[in-house]
């Protein structure tokens, strides 16, 4: 028995360190926490549900409020939607100078008016949706995210429109905050870690079944077999020669970067469900 353990000690090991990574992470990771202080004292809005199509109960409503006024204190942003039912804003461009407007009018911005935060603007007369990044969010925001956001609120929003405008708070959150959504569980780090142990013992074992006892070297007189003729022998030669293609892409923010009407700088893009 302590010779099977012994076999297996590195892999033990390994495991245990794993572990112990793990738990450290999830430990600093919450300590890490910072809480910012809303520094606009010019904006006086203080409502940040804007449900003019009347999609959300008022439970709904006030559960998206108190979620909202906790993630801004943790990215330090101000997080807004807004849903309309008005045919008349029937395309990318009218969203976005809806949105713009709306931001812009209301003076939000939790550092100062017309800065750190975002909207998202949601027309239930045609499916158009527009998402509007302003200061710190816009920097933060690639036209790849932007689309990546739209794309997980949409893909809900039709069957449960409270179910996805959570979804646009805390992905929001987790870009702004810099951590990425949890992606392994401690269970899952532990079955994982019992698979891993299950294989490597079933094929040591499977190994060692069918090792061989005997080698050709075995009945060799001194265990080793001698050559009198050495040589080295050149064959020939062949080189092949293959270009690596290499990524000129970068992943900066501002993505959909312009001006609004009143003169402020905007990013965002737009989708439909």
């Amino acid at each position: 028995m302590k010779n099977y353990l012994r076999h297996f000690r590195f892999l033990f090991i390994a495991l245990g360190v794993l572990l112990v990574i793990f738990i450290g992470v999830k430990i600093a990771a919450g300590s890490d926490q910072k809480e910012y202080t809303r520094t606009n004292d010019q904006c006086t809005e203080t409502e940040r549900v804007f449900d003019y199509a009347d999609k959300l109960t008022d439970a709904q409503e006030d559960d998206l409020r108190e979620l909202i006024a906790e993630k801004e204190k943790e990215v330090g942003c101000d997080i807004i939607l807004v849903t309309i039912n008005d045919s008349s804003i029937a395309s990318d461009y009218d969203m976005m100078n809806y949105a713009d407007d709306f931001y812009d009018n209301h003076m939000f911005g939790y550092d100062e008016p017309w800065g750190d935060g975002a909207l998202y603007l949601d027309n239930w007369a045609n499916g158009y949706c527009w998402f509007s990044t302003c200061g710190r969010v816009e920097m933060e925001y690639s036209t790849y995210e932007i689309n990546e956001l739209i794309d997980d609120v949409c893909a809900t929003v039709n069957a449960d429109p409270y179910k996805a405008y959570k979804t646009y708070v805390n992905s929001l959150s987790r870009t702004m905050s810099g951590k990425a959504a949890p992606v392994y569980s401690m269970g899952i780090v532990l079955f994982a870690a019992f698979i891993i142990t299950l294989i490597y013992v079933i094929v040591g074992v499977y190994h060692n079944k069918g090792k061989k006892t005997t080698t050709a070297s075995t009945y060799v007189a001194g265990g080793r077999p001698v050559f009198n003729d050495r040589r080295d022998l050149f064959v020939t030669k062949h080189t092949t020669s293959r270009h690596i293609e290499r990524s000129s892409g970068g992943g900066g923010g501002g993505g959909g970067h312009h001006i609004s009407s009143g003169g402020h700088s905007h990013g965002g893009g737009g989708g439909r469900h």
